[in-house]
Order: structure tokens, then sequence, then C-alpha cells
């Protein structure tokens, strides 16, 4: 899709000549605008994305610091500078980079809308999180849950968030649906949501069928029309959610049996696929395993680990984010009685992304980006909380 921007000057599917509607036009833009500056798309967006990442310890210190204080936000930027899974994903051609410093800043004017209401905030939170949605439509239902929450906690705003808030969301992504409307007569967003709900039931269709899930996905595939493509595209999307409800119907249990293992997954992945690639320098003939270690239901993929520098990659980034969540814990309750509307936002910011990362056999810490921060600049205020408790300890030993 970047590609084609820069060529005929339109956002087309990748490969073909379609519209661009299965993806969204945020992070196409962001390549292309790399690639129109410095005629590079590889290091380059590798070095543009290292530079989104030390940016995004800003906004972690801003909102640290407004909540809880220097050493809570300076404990937390540094958490948020040692996130072994920002670390690997700067250097992948993937969305989360770009999306988690767009909604670094969502968060950021969230909380100083609900601390200090003010249009300017709101306008600014609904911009920052219009952006991060064109990035990865993955976040698109959050934008009602901050609307609803804004209404519930600032009522005496209401005006405010109705005109500052809500009306901009409504104005900035109605472009993309007027659109998609107006070239496929499809009026919604995305179809990705369509292609997902047919496409996620491979690890079910796997289990019953006794074979692998890229063959459950050749098997999916080969279910649908042949002349799906060439159909009108709110045809393709009927025709993926009529396919997918017997599959849901069938595997509804099973998905719910699995969904604490896929949550177990988001929460506590490594992403040491991508980090010891990048560290370890993995040759070309286990690019294809690399590739199929996302595509399994393994909680561990123990036949990565063989030798000490990789046993040692592991370790530590399952000891930085276990400690994370740890603190992150401690901050959370220790503060939540100071800005209770706050910290309740955060809360349902986690849980709502948390969810959506991990409703899916492939969930895994990748899909961790766009909470993580708001889980350092929580441990950044547990790591305040213990300090100040060791204050009174030291004196009375003293």
């Amino acid at each position: 899709p970047a590609q084609t921007l820069l060529t005929y000057g339109q956002f087309w599917e990748a490969v073909t000549t379609s519209p661009l509607l299965l993806r969204t036009p945020g992070y196409p833009l962001f390549l292309a605008l790399i690639q129109l500056i410095t005629g590079n798309v590889t290091w380059a967006v590798a070095a543009f994305q290292n530079i989104l990442s030390l940016l995004l310890l800003i906004p972690v210190y801003l909102i640290a610091r407004d909540l809880a204080g220097k050493i809570a936000a300076r404990a937390g930027a540094l958490l948020a500078a040692s996130s072994v899974l920002y670390f690997s994903l700067s250097f992948a051609v993937l969305t989360e980079m770009l999306c988690a410093f767009l909604l670094a800043w969502f968060i950021y004017f969230s909380v100083r809308f609900l601390t200090l209401p003010r249009a300017r905030s709101a306008t600014l939170a609904a911009c920052f999180l219009v952006a991060a949605i064109y990035v990865r439509p993955a976040a698109y239902y959050f934008a009602p849950v901050a609307a609803l929450f804004f209404f519930c906690t600032q009522r005496k705003h209401w005006q405010k968030i109705f005109y500052a808030f809500v009306l901009p969301l409504f104005a900035l992504l109605g472009i993309w649906h007027v659109r998609n409307f107006m070239t496929t007569g499809y009026p919604g967003f995305s179809t990705v949501n369509a292609y997902n709900l047919y496409f996620w039931n491979e690890d079910f269709a796997a289990l019953q069928h006794h074979i692998s899930i890229p063959q459950a996905h050749e098997q999916l595939q080969a279910a649908l029309p042949e002349n799906l493509a060439s159909l009108p595209t709110k045809e393709q999307v009927k025709i993926y959610r009529r396919l997918a409800i017997p599959w849901l119907k069938a595997g509804w249990k099973y998905k719910m049996l699995h969904a604490p293992k896929w949550a177990a997954k988001t929460l506590l992945g490594t992403n040491f696929v991508h980090t010891s690639r990048l560290l370890l320098g993995r040759p070309d003939e286990e690019e294809q395993l690399a590739f199929q270690t996302l595509n399994q239901t393994k909680m561990l993929h123990t036949n990565y680990l063989k030798n000490v520098g990789q046993k040692l990659i592991f370790i530590f980034s399952l000891l930085q984010i276990v400690c994370v969540l740890l603190l992150g814990s401690v901050g959370l309750i220790s503060h939540f009685k100071t800005a209770p509307k706050v910290f309740a936002f955060l809360t349902i910011y986690c849980l709502y992304f948390w969810a959506v990362g991990s409703v899916f056999f492939g969930a895994y810490a990748r899909f961790r980006a766009p909470f993580e921060l708001v889980l350092c600049l929580l441990a950044g205020m547990g790591i305040s909380a213990l300090w100040q408790r060791l204050q009174p300890e030291r004196k009375r030993i003293n």
C-alpha cells in the first residue's frame, strides 16, 4: 500500500488494484513518508521507530509525574526505556510502535482532561486516538468506550465532551468511512473484522480435522467462493460472516476454555522470536520456522531455547515483564484513591487492549504494545510508593 501510494497516488491492497479496505492507511502513509524523505524503507523505518520509542518516554514521564511525582516519572520512563518489547518492535516493520506512540499521547491528554476538564485537552485526545485508529483498527472500538467513560465521570462538562471529543472523532473517522463508501459501496471503516471473524477459527478447524493450523488456513481459504475477490465488498463481508457463524457456534466452548491461555500469552509473552533474531542473528533457513511459531498454540516454544544466549534473552525478557506487572499492581493499588477517575480510566484502557489482543490463538506479546506503556508508568508509581514506605523505616533505624 505504501508503494502504490507513492507510485499512483492511491491506497490499494497489497499486490492488487483493489481499494485499501482490509488495512487502514495510517502505517502505509508513515512508510511512504519515510521513503519519500530518505529514499529507504529498511533501516530508515527502524531509525524512525527507534526515535518514536525514545519520544514515547515523554508522555510516560509526564503522566507519571502529574499523578505521583518525579520519582515515579523517572522510574516509569526508565522502565519504558528498558522494555524488551518496545526495543524489538522498533526494528520490525509492524504497526505497533507507531500506534503505541500515538496512544501514549491520547492517554496523556485524556488524563489531563479528567483532572482539569478543558476543551483543548479533549480535542487533542480525540485527534491522537483517531490517528492511532488509522494505524491499527483494533483501537476503533475504544473510541465509544472513552466517550462513555468521559460522559459518566464528567457529566457537568458534557458539552465539552460532545463538541471537543465526540464530534472530532466522528468527523475524522468519518472521512475514511465516506471514502470507503464512495469507492466500493462499503460504509465500514475496515473489512478486517469480517476477515478475522472467519479465519480466527483456524485453530478449532485444525482440532476438528486433526490437521495443522497452516493446513486449516488453506482449508478455510478453499471454502471461500472462487470469485470472492471480484464480488462487491459488501457481499464479501456478508460471505465471511455467513461462513464464520457455523464455526463460531461449534467452537465457542473451545474458545472460552482457551481464552485464559491466550490472555496469559499476551500479558506475559516475551516477544522472544523477534528479540532473539535481532540480537543473535538467526540464519535464513529459520525464517519459515519463525513464521510458523507465530501460528502455533503452544504456550512456550522450547525449540528456540537451545543455547545459553537464547535462554538468557528469554529469562531476562520474562523477568522484565513480570517485574513491571508486579510493580504496576503496587502502583495502581497505592495511588488509586488519589485520582480514582484517572486510574479507573487507565485500568479500563489496559483491560480493553488486553482483551482485544487475547481473543484468538495467535495472541502473544506483540499485542501488549498498546498498554505496556501504562504498565510501565504504573510500575514507576509502585517504585515511588515503595520508596516512600522505606523512608520512615530508615529514619527509625538511624
